[in-house]
């Protein structure tokens, strides 16, 4: 298991407070809003969605922080929204792996990644990241996801 560093980036981002159960109702339209709203104002997509998962607790159930970040390019442009922040994400040291296949699996993988960890004896941040290379609404089995989990 390797420890990486990914690098700053510039993003649009949008916090939400959620659970588990009721992420889908809370997030609303913001993946496709978040892309549209950069178009808008004249910035790049310059990469795909990152959900930064972030827990108090490190407990799964309770509520937690959820970002949706779009990196983007602004190429000097301003920007102002009511509803999302262009900011800069900082480095992220993590230990990640790929998911192939539709999301309601992710846990397996998820539960992998951190048996991994604990074997090679590396500590857990708060927050994890989920990566969206490909999303295929309609054969979820192509989907690609990178799970990044922060570590210490």
């Amino acid at each position: 298991m390797k420890k990486e560093t990914a690098p700053a980036m510039m993003v649009l981002s949008k916090v939400v407070r959620t659970t588990l159960e009721d992420l889908m109702k809370n997030i609303e339209n913001f993946p496709k809003e978040i892309v549209q709203e950069a178009v808008n104002a004249g910035l790049h997509p310059s990469g795909p969605q990152y959900w930064i998962y972030k827990w108090e607790t490190c407990v799964t159930l309770e509520e937690f922080e959820l970002k949706i970040c779009l990196p983007v390019a602004t190429f000097g442009n301003s920007f102002s929204s009511e509803k999302f922040k262009l900011e800069k994400l900082e480095e992220y040291a993590h230990v990640k792996k790929t998911h192939l296949g539709a999301w309601d699996q992710l846990k397996e993988s998820y539960e992998q990644l951190i048996k991994e960890m604990e074997e090679a004896k590396l500590v857990p941040g708060q927050t994890c990241r989920e990566i969206y290379i490909n999303c295929d609404f309609e054969n979820p089995s192509n989907n690609i996801t990178e799970i990044q989990f922060q570590v210490n």
